[in-house]
C-alpha cells in the first residue's frame, strides 16, 4: 500500500500509522512540519519514505522497527531527531543527515546492525550497537558527542572529530574494538567516563592541551594502546579513577619538556615507565620554544610545501592546511 499525505496536512500525529505492516511507501506533503512520536512505529513493510524540506522535527520512535526501510534522506530543514527514532531498523544501510541537525536523541539508531554509511550530527546513543558501521564523517555543526553515541560499534575503524566539538560524552566509543585511529581536536575540553573503554584496537591517542577533564575509566582496557601524546599540564587536568586501567604501562607517554617532571609525579600518569619529553607545543612550528608571528611564517611555508608536523596541525583536524594558518593567527590574537 502506498500512502500520499496531502498538502493540507501540517503534522503527522503520535502513533498515526503505528503497526501498519502493509504500508510499503509514504510520500509526505511539503506542508508537514513535524512527524510525531511512534508515527510509523513497527511499519515492517515500509521500504520507502520521502521526507520534505518543510519538516523540522522527527519524534521519538517515529520509525522504530521499520525493518524493511533500507535508506533515509533527512532534509536540511530538520534540526532535531527524537530518541529511538530509527532504532531496530535492521534493514537500514544508508542514512544522510544534514548539518542543520543539532540534536539526536538517545538510541536513535540502536541495533541498526546493517548500517554502513552515515553523515550526521551526534547525540546520546545515536549509533548504539550499529556493528556494521565502519567509518563516519562528523560535520562542523556538531558541538558535542553524546553519551554512548557509538557504543558497541565494533566495525568502526576510524573517526575524525571536527574542531567544533568541545566534549566527548560518557562511553561515547565504548567497546569500539575495531577502532584503530581517532583524532581529538584542540577544541575538546572534556573526555567522559569510559569514553574509549575497551577500544582494544586503538594503538595511539593524542590528548590536546585544551583538555581539562578526563573521566573515570576513559581509556581503560585499551590493551593495544602503546603511544600516548599528552599535551596538557597534568596539574590542571581533573583526572578520574582508573583512566588507564589495563593499558600497557611500558608503552611510551610523550609529553612537552616543560611538563616532564609534573607527569613523573602526577597520579596515574607516573605509572608509565617510559615518559619521553619530545613533543613540540602545537603552534610552535619553528620549534624555538614559543608561539609567535614567526610561527605563522613557518606555517605558511609548511602548507606551501604540503608537509605536516604535529605542531603544524593547530586546529586538530588531522591535516595541515590554510585552516591551520587561520587558527594560529586567531590563537596569537587571543593572547594579546
Amino acid at each position: 500500500m502506498n500512502t500520499i499525505i496531502p498538502n493540507s496536512v501540517t503534522s503527522i500525529g503520535d502513533d498515526a500509522f503505528r503497526d501498519c505492516s502493509g504500508l510499503t511507501s509514504v510520500t509526505i506533503g511539503n506542508s508537514v512540519t513535524s512527524i510525531g512520536d511512534a508515527a510509523f512505529y513497527r511499519c515492517s513493510g515500509l521500504t520507502s519514505v520521502t521526507i520534505p524540506n518543510s519538516v523540522t522535527s522527527i519524534g521519538y520512535y517515529a520509525f522504530q522497527r521499520c525493518s524493511g526501510l533500507t535508506s533515509v534522506t533527512i532534509p536540511n530543514s530538520v534540526t532535531s531527531i527524537g530518541e529511538g527514532t530509527f532504532s531496530e531498523c535492521s534493514g537500514l544501510t544508508s542514512i544522510t543527515i544534514p548539518n542543520s541537525v543539532t540534536s539526536i536523541g538517545g538510541s536513535a539508531f540502536s541495533q541498526c546492525s546493517g548500517l554502513t554509511s552515515v553523515t550526521i550530527g551526534i547525540g546520546n546513543g545515536a549509533f548504539y550497537g550499529c556493528s556494521g558501521l565502519t567509518s563516519i564523517t562528523i560535520p562542523n555543526s556538531v558541538t558535542s558527542i553524546g553519551n554512548g553515541a557509538f557504543s558497541g560499534c565494533s566495525g568502526l575503524t576510524s573517526v575524525i572529530i571536527p574542531n567544533s566539538v568541545t566534549s566527548i560524552g560518557n562511553y561515547a566509543f565504548y567497546y569500539c574494538t575495531g577502532l584503530t585511529s581517532v583524532t581529538i581536536p584542540g577544541s575538546v575540553t572534556s573526555i567522559g567516563n569510559g569514553a574509549f573503554y575497551g577500544c582494544s584496537g586503538l594503538t595511539s591517542i593524542t590528548i590536546p592541551n585544551s583538555v581539562t577533564s578526563i573521566g573515570n575509566y576513559a581509556f581503560s582496557s585499551c590493551e593495544g594502546l602503546t603511544r600516548i601524546n599528552a599535551y596538557p599540564n597534568p596539574e590542571k587536568v581533573s583526572i578520574g579513577s582508573n583512566v588507564f586501567y589495563a593499558v600497557p604501562k611500558n608503552g611510551t607517554l610523550h609529553v612537552l619538556p616543560k611538563y616532564l617532571s609534573a607527569y613523573q609525579t602526577a597520579d596515574q600518569w607516573k605509572d608509565f615507565t617510559n615518559i619521553v619529553a619530545d613533543l613540540t607545543e602545537i603552534g610552535d612550528v619553528n620549534a624555538d620554544g614559543e608561539i609567535s608571528i614567526a610561527d605563522v611564517t613557518s606555517l605558511v611555508d609548511v602548507v606551501l610545501r604540503q608537509e605536516s608536523t604535529g605542531a603544524s596541525d593547530v586546529n586538530g583536524d588531522g591535516e595541515t592546511s590554510v585552516a591551520d594558518i587561520t587558527a594560529l593567527t586567531d590563537l596569537l590574537l587571543s593572547r594579546q
